[in-house]
């Protein structure tokens, strides 16, 4: 594969390669700098080798977490040529078997382009196929838009799906679920999609535009299985949803949210991480008005944070109003985060109010991990506590902080241990 950084970048980029963990790098050579070419950027090539050979995106998101940018990552030893005996040998064959017995065979992590996506895509739409084998062909293509994650073979994938859906549904118009070979298709599209938003990375791969139209027939369909990976795509896409798109969205999250179950929660959370990219309409404020009293905290949560995004203060004061006069600590937590993020002097009392909440809670956070290791998140109640600092003028702040100091000794250890070192003048003056 090839990998290129900025040319001040190269040592760093070195000595990420040459960490003794990078197991997956055989060989690479030395960076290059053409002052022909590009006298700003360092090109290394990499020799890869595991029991799956992971594509460019792994040793780029590698760099990435070792802080050094990625201007380009691209594999080099993609097959954009096979023959149909191979291709159709390394997906299983054609014969009856559903499903390939894994693991998947280490050359199908490295097939690409649009010879070989339209090879799998003859498979797809052959009637005469038996099942199992066009849906293996089906599964090939996420290895396929994997590999190279291009608009237009996006799009010749997702062109497929919709015709062998419609072709389904005039054939059993009642049907629920979708032919395998659709799902197939679409979580390979999701997986296309996803991979190259998480890179952060557009100058080298934009996310592909996919046409709203499309996706927004896949949505409305009585094929309910497909509803999940739609709407992942949806809410990575480029561009801001259409009207139609976002009351397709908006039917979908509302009809999940009244089913039990863990499957309508992901589809609703789903739904929410969607109609956050959806215009302002009257479906989509009612819809998230709908989620944001789920019975699911992951689901109220992110459709309440949307309601706050786009109604402002009114709506977050309306929110956190009710929210601390609810049982669930979640949402009282929740209040607090509220009103220190756009509460104003006046709110001053509501802030002592959940501060009051706050200190009364046996608040355990749970350990976090991100690419630097543990994360500890700041305790419950640190935020109201920043939020009073700031208006200890108001006379209701200046109270509350002097009864604070008074009765220091019996705070929550964790909160003493976070104003020591965040807001040590809030502490009472030594004796």
């Amino acid at each position: 594969m090839q990998i290129k950084v900025a040319a001040s970048d190269a040592a760093a980029a070195a000595s990420v390669f040459d960490d003794p963990d990078a197991d997956e790098v055989l060989h690479r050579t030395d960076p290059i700098i053409d002052e022909q070419v590009d006298a700003q950027a360092a090109t290394f090539w990499l020799e890869i080798d595991r029991s799956h050979r992971p594509t460019a995106v792994g040793t780029a998101l590698r760099l990435r977490y070792a802080g050094t940018p990625v201007l380009l990552s691209q594999p080099l030893d993609i097959a954009e040529t096979v023959s149909d005996a191979w291709l159709h040998e390394l997906i299983g064959g054609p014969g009856p078997d559903e499903h390939i017995s894994g693991p998947y065979p280490r050359a199908l992590f490295a097939i690409g382009g649009t010879r070989v996506v339209q090879q799998l895509l003859d498979i797809v739409t052959d009637p005469t196929a038996f099942p199992g084998f066009r849906d293996r062909a089906a599964q090939g293509c996420l290895f396929a838009l994997r590999n190279i994650p291009e608009e237009r073979l996006c799009r010749q994938v997702l062109d497929a799906a919709v015709q062998e859906l419609r072709s389904a549904l005039r054939a059993s118009p009642t049907r629920t679920r979708a032919p395998r070979p659709v799902s197939s298709l679409l979580w390979a599209l999701q997986d296309a999609l996803d991979q190259v938003a998480s890179w952060s990375f557009p100058d080298f791969q934009p996310v592909p535009r996919l046409p709203q139209e499309l996706l927004t027939e896949l949505l409305t369909s009585p094929c309910r299985d497909l509803h999940w990976p739609v709407l992942q795509i949806l809410a990575v896409m480029p561009t801001p949803l259409s009207e139609q798109t976002a009351a397709a969205v908006a039917d979908v999250g509302v009809h999940h949210a009244g089913i039990k179950g863990p499957d309508a929660v992901v589809v609703a959370s789903d739904a929410v991480d969607a109609l956050g990219r959806c215009p302002d309409t009257a479906a989509v404020q009612q819809a998230l008005e709908v989620l944001s009293r789920s019975a699911s905290l992951e689901v109220r949560l992110g459709a309440m944070a949307h309601l706050v995004h786009r109604g402002g203060y009114p709506v977050a004061k309306n929110l956190w109003e009710r929210l601390l006069q609810d049982r669930s600590s979640a949402n009282r937590r929740y209040a607090s985060e509220l009103i220190a993020t756009h509460g104003r002097a006046e709110d001053v009392p509501a802030a002592i109010t959940a501060l009051g909440q706050a200190w009364k809670s046996k608040h355990n956070p749970q350990p976090m991990y991100d690419a630097s290791g543990l994360v500890v998140a700041p305790p419950w109640g640190s935020e109201l506590l920043t939020f009073l600092w700031g208006h200890r003028e108001q006379s209701a702040a200046a109270v509350e902080i002097q009864r604070l100091r008074r009765r220091w000794p019996a705070t929550r250890p964790d909160l003493t241990a976070w104003v020591a070192e965040h807001l040590p003048d809030l502490r009472p003056p030594a004796p």
